[in-house]
């Protein structure tokens, strides 16, 4: 017997129903992973974390075959964080403009795209492929209506993004990876400029005591040396009173570079105070440090400084030198470590200067003294 007009009704409603259902449940899962998606995005405080979730991840959550961004970087706030980033391959995925013509190219109206891109169009936001794209949604990132750059999210599936469908959650999640942006660019500058010196640009005082402390954990659970220099420039005073403060300054600054440039990217460089250098040296044994500091002496002496009137003249330098293996002192508290180091490559200092300046000393690290961190 068959089933009547109504049970036929009725089963058809009930399939309805279930495929509804599936659609809420797929939708559901969609918009919490969106939501999981932009609060990763708004815990990142590093512009180098931020780049990887966009570029690595976001193929991954997506299921994307081509994930690229360009950023406008007039004045390398954003490059200039980035030294040591490596963008994913194939290459590409990131590029930074000074200019917004390429911009405003992609983005006439400042309006989403979506669907089939036109070749042009494809080689300018894929110039580099692993896998053909046949739909894309480039996102025009967007700050107090300035274009600051453009996200590009590719398929190789020509009906993952079409022109019919509505993309609102994508246009919500371009203006949040544009706040994450600048949030990232802004608040790594604003720490570097806490931390860094601003006539030499090496780290300050403050930044340098912060830095050993965390080397000093490194170095005592990779369980190997840590060696402090102290570099005090040779008669600078003489420097400000016959040339004037003007050429001091540039003397400082043309130290801290080029320091910056004869050293690791590991190793730390900072202004210590007045004319006085300090630098850390991880993984660092006492012939290892010897060598380095004499080879920066010679160095420094052979650098030729001009005063206001572009006469040439000379600098030299004392060195002290200290190191220490933390973990030779597990009970000891890092702060107390630290400060000892620093005493005792300012005692090296003090001998190389007692002994007639433009000499490397080394002074033999004798253990945190708790006593004397209490006292000072």
């Amino acid at each position: 017997m068959g089933s009547t007009p109504l049970e036929q009704e009725n089963q058809e409603l009930k399939r309805t129903l279930r495929i509804m259902a599936k659609k809420a449940e797929r939708n559901e899962a969609t918009l919490n992973s969106f939501f999981e998606v932009e609060l990763r995005l708004l815990s990142c405080s590093r512009l180098s974390d931020l780049l990887d979730l966009i570029l690595i991840e976001f193929k991954e959550m997506f299921r994307l075959n081509n994930v690229n961004l360009i950023l406008f970087d007039p004045e390398h706030a954003a490059r200039s964080l980035l030294n040591d980033y490596t963008p994913p391959a194939p290459g590409n995925t990131l590029r930074f403009v000074q200019s917004q013509r390429l911009l405003k190219s992609i983005y006439p109206n400042q309006k989403l795209i979506v669907g089939a891109p036109s070749q042009p169009l494809r080689n300018e936001a894929f110039p580099v492929t692993s896998n053909p794209v046949e739909s894309c949604a480039l996102l025009p990132l967007i700050r107090q209506n300035c274009l600051i750059g453009s996200l590009h999210l590719g398929s190789s599936d020509p009906s993952r993004y079409t022109e019919h469908v509505r993309y609102d959650y994508i246009q919500h999640l371009a203006s949040v990876v544009s706040v994450c942006i600048e949030n990232c660019i802004n608040q790594e500058n604003l720490h570097r400029l806490s931390s860094i010196d601003m006539l030499t640009k090496v780290h300050n005082r403050r930044s340098f005591e912060q830095e050993i402390v965390r080397e000093l954990s490194r170095a005592s659970r990779g369980g190997y040396h840590l060696a402090c220099l102290f570099l005090d420039l040779d008669h600078f005073k003489m420097v400000n009173d016959n040339f004037g403060h003007q050429t001091g300054d540039r003397v400082l600054r043309t130290v801290g570079l080029f320091l910056n440039k004869q050293l690791r990217k590991t190793d730390i460089v900072a202004r210590y105070g007045g004319e006085e250098f300090a630098v850390l040296l991880p993984n660092c044994d006492k012939a290892g440090a010897l060598e380095i500091a004499e080879g920066l002496r010679q160095k420094l002496s052979k650098l030729i400084f001009r005063d206001e009137a572009s006469k040439p003249f000379r600098m030299t330098t004392s060195v002290g030198v200290s190191l220490c293996k933390p973990d030779e002192y597990p009970k000891a508290h890092l702060d107390d470590v630290s400060y000892q180091l620093i005493q005792s490559a300012d005692k090296a200092v003090y001998h190389s200067k007692h002994n007639g300046r433009d000499r490397v000393s080394f002074n033999e690290f004798s253990g945190p003294d708790n006593r004397k961190r209490k006292e000072a």
